[in-house]
């Protein structure tokens, strides 16, 4: 007979520290804290009961100490790697009341099961060894070795009058198969004497695995419940067989992407994304840039560092993950409608070694909820690519067959901003393409939707209140964010949410969470931060800058007023003026840079109209498109000059310069050229070059 049953699925907590080390960076940061390991949800026992033949163990190694009443042994050697779940052991104590146990030693009279143990229980009751003799022995070769223990002549119950039974307990290498096998004795059982056959698996972690057979026949019911039903002996030749089925470790707990990332001022280390088992989340950036959005989400005193024995801690105040299936919730954090019902499961989190594959960044965390009888399961993937300011975020619900109820989903925290947390919420775009969040230049935290499910609504305006809009039932249905967005500068809280409906499947909703604006973090750098204009002229604002906006942002001039300028390359006016970089998409800014333009008047170069008295010097050279032949000039002119250049179609073309301040390094007084730059004739007068821009002024 063979029967499968699944593991109990208690929601216990009982964690062992695992162990803390120190990174000693500027404020001491902790390092994260280890992973831990637990079967996979599916793991389950398969119990196979058949006829066997018993036979006594000979040549074992006694242990004496036993062959009494209530005594346990020392720490006995296993003779090779015994896998229980997912923990190793090489040794065991074996107890006069019928149990093997592994990790700590339990002698107890009764069957009552204990944190972190794993117990092969026989036959455990009130039993006793007097007149018996314990024994085990370890037979074969690697990898096939076979430990053998054998309680011989024991009596059930501490008073029966002689040997009741002999059982032996084998454990199978490799394969770590266990199986119990029995034979009667000339006594029978004492009336009362009820025991418990089974074996449990449980390490600590927050599931546990065990069956417990229901009666000792040779079809025997099974149970995930501890109890003690057997009151008769198995018979002789009995053998029940235990194998683990599905045994896969997963690793839960805290992770961190990018672990040595979010220090450098330049910010060309990315991002350190530092992850509680249940997804609560710390971001650093730029550490050793001082005011410059060092610690998003909340300060540094406020990292995570416990994030695999208290998954559910946050980094500051409102914060996490919240399903809800119906009218209860489960939640990772303390952000939750209302009031909380239940803690979402832990389950599992990508092992720490295998979440990095060069510059890209996998992590995928996995809990459940459990509400009449279904599971209900939340996978959150993190995917990062370094040195990105950014990474995606997507929400993966799988809701059972036999469900009825709907599904929903939020996420959200109090955002921090480096230190100086307020800011101005807002929202861009059309729906379902919104981005939603709270920016304080440079420091920004920001939602942007991707695909799949629709965001159901959003927020982003005081922290304190976000769990009050979430919890109510208007304007938006409970667990539906209202669409809050205060433009004002408040402490500032966001957050998303979702409906994946009642039907079931699996469903996603992909989004990115984002932690610098688009146009940088960086002020645009200038060649000077001060210019003169000569009077009169137009000034290029944008030939002072020496950097290029980054991809998506724009160059956006500010006058003292804070209007944008329409033409910065054709500005007039003297006056002091703001650059950044501006993404629209994003709705956010650059820091700034300014540029202080005067008037210079000293480079008004001016003309005068053309001399008409005096002694007329005779012309040299003539430059001309007309027909001199059937119009003959008119020498006597008194503007026939040296040079003279006549046409009706043609212009003079000085020659074009770009700057000559700085391209002519030695030039001639009287030399003329025409300046690219400003626009302007400009000419030398043996000391310094003066733009010729009007008529009217002193000669030089």
């Amino acid at each position: 007979m063979i029967q499968n049953f699944n593991k109990s699925r208690k929601t216990r907590f009982y964690f062992s520290i695992l162990f803390a080390m120190m990174m000693w960076l500027p404020a001491k940061i902790r390092a994260q804290e280890a992973q831990g390991t637990q079967l996979n949800p599916t793991a389950a026992y398969t119990l196979q009961s058949q006829s066997s033949t018993y036979t006594p163990l000979v040549g074992g190694t006694s242990v004496t100490a036993i062959n009494v009443d209530d005594a346990v042994s020392t720490a006995l050697p296993i003779g090779f790697t015994f896998s229980a779940g997912c923990t190793d052991y090489t040794t065991f104590y074996a107890s006069s009341n019928g149990t093997l146990s592994f990790g700590q030693a339990i002698s107890a009279t009764s069957a009552s099961v204990t944190s972190g143990a794993t117990v092969l229980s026989p036959l455990w009751a009130d039993l006793s060894g007097v007149g018996g003799a314990f024994s085990y022995q370890t037979s074969g070769t690697a990898p096939n070795r076979v430990l053998t223990a054998e309680w011989k002549n024991w009596k059930w119950n501490y008073s029966a009058t002689g040997p009741v039974i002999s059982f032996q307990v084998k454990i199978y290498e490799s394969t770590n198969t266990v199986e119990y096998i029995y034979n009667q004795a000339a006594n029978p059982v004492s009336a009362g004497s009820n025991a418990a056959i089974g074996i449990y698996y449980y390490d600590g972690t927050p599931t546990e695995v065990e069956a417990w057979l229901t009666n000792s026949g040779t079809n025997p019911g099974t149970s995930t419940t501890l109890a003690t039903p057997i009151t008769a002996r198995p018979t002789s030749g009995q053998l029940y067989r235990f194998t683990m089925t599905n045994r896969t470790c997963e690793y839960y707990g805290q992770t961190i992407i990018n672990a040595a990332g979010g220090m450098l001022a330049n910010g060309s280390d990315g991002l350190r994304i530092n992850l509680s088992g249940a997804g609560n989340m710390q971001i650093r950036r730029r550490w050793n840039a001082p005011g410059v959005g060092r610690f998003q989400i909340y300060a540094p005193s406020q990292d995570i560092t416990n994030g695999t024995t208290r998954p559910y801690d946050v980094p500051g105040t409102t914060h996490g993950l919240v399903l809800s299936i119906g009218n209860t919730t489960y939640a990772g954090g303390t952000m939750y409608p209302n009031s909380l019902d239940q803690r979402l499961t832990v389950i599992s989190s990508t092992k720490q070694s295998d979440i990095q594959n060069g510059n890209n960044y996998v992590d995928v965390i996995k809990m459940a909820a459990v509400k009449n009888g279904l599971t209900y399961y939340l996978e959150v993937k993190y995917t990062y690519t370094f040195p990105d300011t950014n990474f995606l975020i997507d929400y993966k619900v799988t809701i059972p067959a036999g469900n009825t109820e709907k599904v929903q989903l939020a996420h959200g925290w109090d955002t921090y901003l480096d230190g100086d947390d307020f800011g101005p919420g807002f929202v861009k775009g059309t729906a379902p393409n919104l981005i939603v969040g709270v920016a304080r230049a440079p420091a920004y935290e920001a939602f942007q939707y991707k695909g799949g499910v629709a965001w159901s609504g959003y927020y982003s305006a005081f922290y304190n209140s976000t769990n009050s809009d979430l919890g109510s039932s208007s304007p938006k249905p409970w667990m539906v964010f209202n669409n809050t967005v205060d433009g004002t500068n408040v402490d500032n809280g966001i957050g998303i949410s979702m409906d994946f409906g009642s039907t079931p499947g699996t469903f996603e909703s992909n989004n990115a969470v984002i932690f610098q604006c688009a146009a940088g973090d960086n002020a645009p750098t200038l060649s000077s931060a001060t210019a003169k204009k000569c009077t009169g002229t137009n000034i290029n604002l944008n030939s002072y800058l020496t950097s290029s906006p980054p991809a998506g942002a724009l160059i956006q001039w500010k006058d003292a007023s804070n209007t944008v300028v329409a033409d910065p390359a054709n500005v007039s006016v003297a006056g002091v003026y703001t650059v950044t970089y501006y993404s629209g998409s994003y709705a956010c800014s650059s820091p700034g840079a300014t540029l202080t333009v005067t008037d210079d008047n000293t480079c008004a170069i001016c003309y005068k109209p053309a001399v008409t008295t005096g002694t007329t010097e005779p012309t040299k050279t003539i430059i001309s498109t007309l027909d001199r032949v059937a119009v003959p000039r008119n020498l006597s002119d008194p503007r026939a000059g040296s040079l003279i250049l006549e046409s009706k179609t043609k212009g003079m073309v000085l020659t074009r310069i770009a700057s000559p301040e700085t391209a002519i390094t030695n030039p001639i007084e009287g030399m003329i050229v025409y300046d690219t730059v400003n626009n302007v004739i400009k000419l030398y007068n043996g000391a310094t070059w003066h733009a010729m821009t009007q008529q009217g002024c002193p000669d030089f």
